[in-house]
């Protein structure tokens, strides 16, 4: 047998020739019986030496055959004793040479039942490729009976030629390697059915530590790729399933809310008509139990979605005061059917301008202040907000609805914040809902980085607390979103209020314009304060009246303040929690110069007290009465493309923007709106979604791509049935500007179209795109200030670029998730240096979703990030001419 002796072969992991663990005892060994045998022959011829000396010395008179008897003697002793000994000692060695091989025979035996009945099929070969070893598993494989019939034999003997030449250099390959190996292999049974293999293999070595063949051990994996394959199949079925869910959930939000939209729209309409008052009051009740049956869907889809896992947060910047501001206004009606006083009370250290989901929030606060109303029969209804933590640029607001309804027994406080519970849920209940809205509530709420709790007392009410953590914008963003404060200081005015609630928040909100408030709560007082303000020189000259007050009334009040010739002229303003059939004709008669329905926006309140300042008697007399309606009716009328194929929805749309004062144009489908775009200038486009021919993501790639020749932009909002995860960067991605969802409601589609910057219609680009992508100031900062390197950098950026993102694409493609974190983290940090948040962090979602592997929304999040990119070019290259400009204008002073 060839053996092969390297260095490497004493360190390699291997197995010895195949040497019993029986050690035989030392004093055991054959050799000590050869060694006794001589000492024993050695001492008996000193000893016969002796005797015969002895026998001199003793015996004298002996003749000499008597001395020969003598020594003959006693040698025969003594080749008897040694003769003993020796024998005894050769019964002891046969003795343990035979006990040995009875224990080899046992381990033999030992051993090869244990490999014969091993379900995995061992073997050992030599250097030849010879069988050495095998055992009964190893035969079954080959389809033989008994593993002796592979004694001898060689691969070349059981597989075709070029199998068994492959298998042979792979044995001279781990014998030469002197190391382990393991693989996977395929492998046709006797019966014929396929089985996979995992062989592994080890260098076998002799008692000189030369290798002479090699061990194996082939497991059956069958099983385990079996279990693996069905294991993927079944991954691959939940995954079509999940995505089956998540598409039913889509076309039924889709098919559920289009046909709500129009009943809601189009009753809307209908109740803005003349109608007789019993059409008022069906059509009435149709609006109610539509605006039920679509919470209750509301409530059912985001429930679903949050149990799929489909709902997430759109983070963006928006304006928080305005949006609660607008969401309070919207339960004045229903809370003046009641007779309930509603108030928005935002603490002024609270930041106009965050960052999170508004609506999100909205939906809290709407399910929150709707259950407090609906759960209050008199007295006030309250939204507070407070700054509870600020940390660098995130702080923590803590909200609380409080209300004085009929409260909550403490053994349901936990059990409201459960999934379909109710407080009472006994089916004489006074009040409905699913049970879902807390639950919702209190899921978004987490999702914010906020916890939601409450505190009650049956009998006195409620308070809903909960918190969430919004980011602050740049300053720059919030420099440009915060409005031009107003000029009003040290103007008198006088609050008529009989809530010391709305009181102290009109105090607050007028003290921080500059102005010096004086409260009363009555008519009574108020006349007072009216005479003590004449006689101390310090005239009034602005009154903010409550209409409902007890007792006196705001209308009232001002029917005395007219016919008192000593009271002073000041000009007046109306707010009333309920308007009443008749007031518009008394604010005339009386002189009352605006008439606003509570909750009044800080911005409303401050264009009126503007516009009514603004006025001399003479104008106040004649003018027309100022309302929340003549306020918006000064802004800028817009030219709208509505692209829609559904017949309803665009009537409601084009009914509710006519009604603002608004153009529209119709086209039935993305290609219809296209060719509009060719022929008109729009100042903003309403885009469906979901459209015949050409839909709302062709129609907007196809719009965006024409403008990329000529340098211009259309501000473009999705319409769309679908309130998936996923929707609003869907959208975004598409390079869509805005998102309003069906049904639409009037409000939210108004302050889609009308929060949009006038000057935004399709013309070049401007600064504003740069101001709004690029923090400049940022920017310069990081570069020292120098324009001429922030220039070079914008450059070199527009340059490098298409590279960075066409690496960040093709590893999404690959789903190498490793290539994707370096392409992602490579191209945000290049534009990290301009300050770019919106393209900063959709390359940071990018990455983030390829550190944990997760790739399945990589390519919604690609798209989102090449529509940043691009947006970001564009403004860098504004930036860069801008600074270029700037250098030209420097070296020209530099030269003169």
């Amino acid at each position: 047998m060839k053996s092969i002796n390297t260095d490497e072969a004493s360190n390699a992991a291997g197995v010895s020739g195949f040497d019993s663990k029986i050690e035989i005892a030392p004093d055991e060994h054959i050799d000590i019986g050869w060694k006794s045998l001589v000492w024993l022959t050695f001492a008996a011829m000193v000893g016969l030496t002796a005797s015969v000396t002895l026998e001199h010395l003793l015996f004298p008179h002996l003749t000499s055959w008597e001395y020969r008897a003598l020594t003959i003697s006693a040698g025969t002793f003594a080749v008897i004793c040694c003769g003993y000994y020796l024998t005894r000692k050769l019964e002891r060695l046969f003795s343990a040479h035979i006990q040995t091989e009875k224990k080899l025979a046992f381990e033999r035996n030992l051993l090869r039942t244990v490999v014969d009945n091993i379900p995995d099929s061992i073997f050992a070969k030599d250097s030849e490729g010879r069988y050495l070893l095998a055992n009964k598993a190893f035969a079954k494989l080959h389809g033989l009976e008994s593993p002796e019939l592979l004694l001898g034999k060689s691969a070349f003997d059981l597989f075709p030629k070029e199998r068994a030449a492959a298998l042979h250099a792979a044995d001279l390959e781990v014998m030469r390697a002197a190391k382990f190996f393991e693989g996977e292999r395929s492998a046709v049974n006797a019966e014929g059915n396929v089985r996979w293999i995992l062989m592994s293999k080890v260098p076998l070595t002799n008692q000189h530590n030369e290798i002479v063949g090699i061990v194996g051990v082939n497991r059956d994996i069958t099983q385990g790729k079996r279990s693996e394959a069905e294991l993927r199949q079944a991954k691959e079925a939940a995954e079509a399933a999940n995505r089956a869910k998540s598409e039913f959930l889509a076309n039924m939000s889709h098919e559920i809310r289009t046909p709500m939209n129009g009943i809601i729209g189009m009753t809307d309409l209908a109740l803005e008509t003349e109608l007789t008052p019993e059409q008022q009051e069906y059509l009435s009740m149709v609006k109610t139990s539509a605006d039920s049956l679509l919470t209750v869907i509301n409530d059912i889809l985001d429930f679903s979605k949050m149990e799929a896992g489909k709902l997430e947060l759109d983070r963006s910047a928006f304006n928080l005061h305005e949006s609660l501001e607008e969401t309070v206004r919207a339960f004045g009606v229903r809370a003046g059917e009641k007779g309930l006083e509603l108030v928005c009370d935002i603490s002024p250290d609270v930041a106009q301008i965050v960052v999170g989901d508004p609506a999100r929030l909205r939906q809290v606060v709407v399910n929150l202040l709707g259950n407090a109303i609906k759960f209050t029969d008199r007295g006030e209804v309250v939204l507070h907000v407070e700054m509870k933590e600020a940390q660098d640029r995130h702080v923590l607001l803590h909200f609380a609805i409080r209300d004085t309804g009929i409260g909550i027994a403490e053994d349901k406080r936990q059990l409201i914040f459960q999934a379909f519970a109710q407080a009472d849920s006994s089916p004489s209940r006074n009040y409905g809902g699913t049970g879902l809205g807390l639950t919702i509530s209190s899921r978004l709420v987490e999702m914010m980085g906020g916890r939601i709790w409450l505190e009650s007392m049956p009998g006195q009410g409620s308070t809903f607390h909960f918190t969430v953590n919004f980011e602050l914008p740049h300053a720059q963003m919030e420099r440009r979103e915060r409005k031009q404060e107003v000029v009003l200081a040290n103007i008198p005015v006088l609050v008529v209020d009989d809530n010391p609630t709305n009181r102290r928040i009109l105090e607050a909100t007028l003290l921080q314009w500059g102005m010096k408030p004086t409260l009363a709560e009555g008519g009574l007082p108020a006349l007072a304060a009216l005479r003590r303000a004449k006689e101390a020189g310090n005239e009034t000259l602005l009154l903010l009246l409550d209409a409902q007050m007890p007792g006196m009334d705001g209308f009232s009040l001002m029917e005395k303040i007219r016919q008192d010739p000593e009271m002073p002229t000041a000009a007046v303003m109306m707010l009333t929690s309920g308007g009443q059939r008749g007031d518009a004709a008394r604010c005339r008669e009386l002189g009352i110069s605006a008439y606003l329905t509570k909750p009044v926006r800080q911005w409303e309140l401050r264009e009126a007290i503007l516009s009514v300042l603004g006025m001399d008697q003479q104008k106040i007399e004649s003018a027309k009465l100022l309302t929340r309606h003549t306020l918006r009716q000064t802004r800028r009328r817009l030219q709208v493309l509505l692209a829609e194929d559904n017949a309803i929805n665009r009537t409601l749309v084009v009914r509710l923007l006519s009604k603002r004062g608004h153009s529209v144009v119709v086209a039935s489908n993305g290609k219809q709106a296209v060719s509009a775009l060719e022929t008109q200038t729009f100042d903003v486009v309403l885009m469906d979604i979901q459209m015949p021919e050409m839909d709302g993501f062709e129609a907007t790639a196809a719009i965006r791509q024409k403008e990329k020749a000529i340098g211009a932009h259309i501000p473009i909002i999705a319409l769309t049935a679908h309130a998936m995860k996923g929707d609003r960067e869907r959208c975004v991605a598409g390079g869509m500007d805005g998102y309003v969802s069906k049904p639409v409601q009037a409000e939210e589609l108004i302050q889609a179209v009308e929060g949009l910057d006038g000057n935004s219609r399709a013309t070049s680009k401007t600064n504003d795109l740069t101001n709004e992508v690029v923090d400049r100031e940022v920017a310069l900062a990081r570069v020292e200030g120098d324009e001429g390197l922030l220039a070079d950098l914008a450059k070199l950026f527009c340059e490098e670029s298409p590279k960075l993102l066409s690496a960040v694409r093709d590893a999404v493609a690959r789903r190498d998730s490793a290539a994707l974190k370096r392409a992602a983290h490579s191209l945000k940090g290049s534009m990290s240096t301009f300050a770019a948040r919106d393209a900063t962090e959709a390359a940071l979602r990018l990455e983030e979703l390829a550190s944990g592997g997760e790739l399945v929304d990589a390519e919604g999040a690609y798209r989102l990030l090449a529509t940043q990119v691009d947006r970001l070019k564009q403004a860098l290259e504004s930036l860069g001419s801008g600074s270029r400009r700037f250098q030209e204008t420097n070296s020209l002073r530099g030269d003169t």
